[in-house]
């Protein structure tokens, strides 16, 4: 079984490009996907959580980087196992940073034990 990977994905772009990537890849018959959880939607940004396994899905966000020209994306994530990062891109390029944070073990024995 994977690792979950909390994901925290920040969008903005111009207003039409923004509403095409909503209803292109975060919605299906109108809601949001189920392991999206919309936290802000403004007129040229949002904000969602995503849950993935083990890692966020750069595949799907680089290629969101490829069709919404316009977009600039930023994913803050960290995984059950203790891994966390950020990842930034645009049509600038892409930038990545990982590091070894508190697994989810360690920050019950730490926190709330």
């Amino acid at each position: 079984m994977p690792n979950d990977c909390w994901n925290t994905i920040t969008i903005t772009c111009e207003i039409e490009e923004l509403n095409n990537l909503v209803a292109q890849e975060l919605k299906h018959n109108n809601q949001y996907h189920e392991n999206i959880i919309m936290m802000k939607h403004r007129e040229r940004g949002i904000k969602f959580s995503q849950t993935t396994a083990w890692n966020p899905d750069y595949k799907w966000l680089e290629s969101l980087v490829d069709k919404y020209p316009t977009a600039w994306i930023k994913n803050e994530w960290y995984e059950e196992g203790g891994f966390a990062g950020i990842w930034i891109g645009s049509v600038k390029g892409v930038k990545l940073i990982e590091w070894e944070d508190l697994s989810i073990d360690a920050n019950y024995h730490i926190f709330d034990k």
